[in-house]
């Protein structure tokens, strides 16, 4: 995914390549595996258990340890070890005594047991790397993080084709010990190799991208986290925030659209947030709409303000018949004539002098007008009751509007204009009567 972007209006996703591909970004850019990828271990010449009696004993642990009787099985690994002579039994015993300490959550006992087998010298290279695995785990487990890290390092440091999760585990280790940069890498890696933790490996490179203030490395994750995981809410809100870090307004509007048709960002925060944006990229239509669906489902509260916001963006829409409806709601809330004014004022525009006047004279019925607005309030009743010819309701109106300074000498002029066409109207008329009289003594 590379670019969130708007055309004529509409919000769609343009993506590049595909979703499989690893974000690339400057700090994964040089991430290379910690271990051989190919190879196997030398084969190690440890001998084998001399002893019959500790060899019945290592069996029988064993078996208790699959039946998941791990006391029994810990109490004969205990006798061999304090009894027997034989090395080689000895340090498998520890490796079998530490699996069952593991598993009744005795965790110290169980590094303990770990490390004395991997210190015994009698156990195969690749026991010996998986071992260390298991301290760095035990340590893990305890929130011990410089410990677990310095196991891991040893792990790494001998280990053959280590699997992805054993990345993952490393990136878990070093990004809860705040070593960001040191954790991309193997979070990077681990994914590689198909980690099954490919969400939190990703949140931890988005992460730490985030505090190392590579805020356009952080950009490239987030996309592919969108398009990865899209019924998450937590990746919108985090890509939202870096294109809002980035000044990415179109951006922004793009994922916040995505985010709402997906079903995703639906709270009364969110369709606001949404319409903003609508009206801040001039798409203010859309504003409307969005703002209007979200009342709508009822998810955003009817209120004279989040009713206004709807029709005002409708107004800059040019979409009088919607800006009206919104503004008839609006006005719902108040007893202030104030959004009759508005209407009043679009049809005038439109030329609906009728339903104009209307308005405006419900408008100064209601009264609660601005200061400078019951003026122009008058003045155009006047000017739509002039044109729908009633001239003298006109005058009416207009000598009312003259006692308000910021409309006076329009008023007046108003009123005279219409008494002189008044005057000529009737002068016109007086010369007709004198032509037609002339016209029947001729006759």
């Amino acid at each position: 995914m590379n670019k969130l972007s708007i055309f004529l209006g509409v919000t769609g996703l343009m993506f590049a390549g595909s979703a499989m591909a690893l974000p690339q970004t400057k700090l994964t850019a040089s991430c290379k595996p910690l271990a051989p990828t190919e190879g196997k271990y030398e084969e190690d010449s440890v001998g084998s258990i001399s002893s019959q009696s500790a060899f019945k004993k290592i069996t029988a642990a064993n078996e208790a340890y699959a039946d998941g009787k791990h006391r029994e099985s810990i109490a004969i690994l205990n006798e061999l070890i304090a009894d027997s002579s034989d090395k080689v039994a000895v340090g498998r015993a520890q490796s079998l005594l530490g699996m069952n300490y593991q598993a009744i959550e005795n965790y110290s006992a169980a590094r303990t047991a770990f490390q004395k087998a991997i210190n015994s010298g009698f156990l195969r290279k690749q026991d010996i790397v998986r071992l260390r695995r298991g301290v760095a785990q035990l340590y893990s487990i305890e929130e011990n993080y410089p410990k677990a890290i310095e196991w891991m390092e040893k792990y790494f440091a001998e280990a053959i084709k280590p699997p992805a999760n054993s990345y993952a585990s490393y990136a878990s280790l070093l990004y809860n010990s705040k070593r960001y940069r040191d954790a991309i890498c193997p979070a990077y890696i681990g994914l590689q190799l198909g980690a099954s933790s490919k969400k939190p490996l990703y949140s931890m490179m988005f992460g730490a991208h985030i505090r190392l203030n590579d805020n356009a490395g952080a950009e490239v994750i987030g996309e592919d986290m969108v398009e990865l995981f899209p019924a998450d809410k937590a990746v919108y809100n985090n890509l939202f925030a870096v294109y809002s870090r980035r000044g990415k307004q179109a951006d922004m509007l793009a994922l916040a659209e995505l985010a709402r048709m997906n079903g995703i960002w639906t709270s009364e925060t969110k369709y606001k947030q949404l319409s903003a944006l609508f009206a801040n990229n001039r798409t203010p239509r859309l504003a409307a709409e969005r703002l209007k669906e979200g009342i709508d489902k009822g998810v955003v509260e009817s209120t004279e303000d989040n009713w206004k916001r709807v029709a005002d963006n409708y107004f800059y829409a040019k979409d009088l018949e919607n800006a009206v409806t919104a503004y008839e709601k609006a006005s719902s809330f108040t007893s202030s004539g104030k959004y009759d004014y508005k209407i009043a004022i679009m049809y005038q525009d439109n030329d609906d002098y009728a339903k104009a006047a209307q308005k405006y004279q419900e408008a100064i019925r209601k009264g609660n007008l601005k200061k400078g607005d019951i003026g122009y309030a008058y003045m155009n009743l006047g000017v739509s009751q002039f044109r729908l010819g009633r001239e003298e309701a006109a005058i009416a109106t207009m000598k009312r509007a003259k006692k308000y300074s910021k409309v006076a000498k329009n008023a007046n002029a108003y009123i005279k204009y219409i008494g002189d066409l008044k005057k000529m109207r009737d002068s016109m008329a007086e010369i007709g009567k004198e032509e037609s009289s002339e016209s029947e003594d001729e006759s």
